[in-house]
């Protein structure tokens, strides 16, 4: 009995084991985002791991974190830093607009209407490493994929910026889900993004 459930391929040590990926790829994004300039390839690295983990099957996550994180290092600099300068402005004008509505100088209509666009926005934003990740692009070509996959897949960004928006919101809130959200929100994200990407993927006999 014991020795089939600490069998690795039992269900029960198949469980640990995801788990065990989910916290250290977590923390190893939070790790590798520190330097700020390689926020683009963390992010990367993270969205590849965890969909080659935990949709895929395979072994080694950390090892494919690494391996994608360096193969984006450079690439991945300048993207990193425009999300950054965008995600500051979209959280100002947020937090602006809410301050507004509070002191009765604009409506919470507005702050709606702002709040809806932000978080589009936001949606759109996560797409970029995981294009990042799975095409070569240059600058330009990355920017212009991510906004046609974005426009083409309107209800799909919508449902990654609320996934996005709730995720921060936790993490700012309370401090444990860092050790598990970052790679849980990329797992879900999955189930969105990959049925945009599958039209521009190669097909297999």
């Amino acid at each position: 009995m014991f020795r089939n459930i600490f069998n690795p391929d039992s269900p029960l040590m198949i469980t640990m084991a995801q788990i065990t990926d989910c916290i250290f790829l977590s923390l190893l994004w939070i790790l590798c985002c520190f330097p700020l300039i390689t926020v683009g390839a963390s992010s990367a690295a993270l969205y590849d791991s965890v969909f080659r983990a935990f949709r895929q099957g395979e072994k080694n996550s950390w090892g494919r974190f690494f391996k994608v994180f360096k193969e984006n290092f450079k690439s991945g600099i300048l993207p990193g830093l425009i999300f950054l300068l965008l995600f500051y402005l979209l959280v100002k004008l947020v937090v602006s607009v809410w301050n507004a509505a509070t002191v009765g100088a604009a409506s919470f209509a507005v702050f709606a209407a702002v709040a809806l666009v932000a978080v589009l926005v936001l949606g759109l934003l996560s797409l970029i490493f995981p294009v990042l990740s799975r095409f070569e692009n240059s600058l330009s070509g990355l920017v212009k994929n991510t906004v046609f996959l974005a426009m083409a897949n309107l209800p799909r960004t919508l449902l990654l910026g609320i996934l996005y928006a709730l995720s921060i919101l936790l993490c700012l809130r309370f401090v444990f889900p860092l050790f598990f959200l970052p790679a849980l929100a990329s797992l879900i994200s999955t189930v969105l993004i990959e049925p945009m990407f599958r039209p521009f993927m190669p097909s297999e006999d």
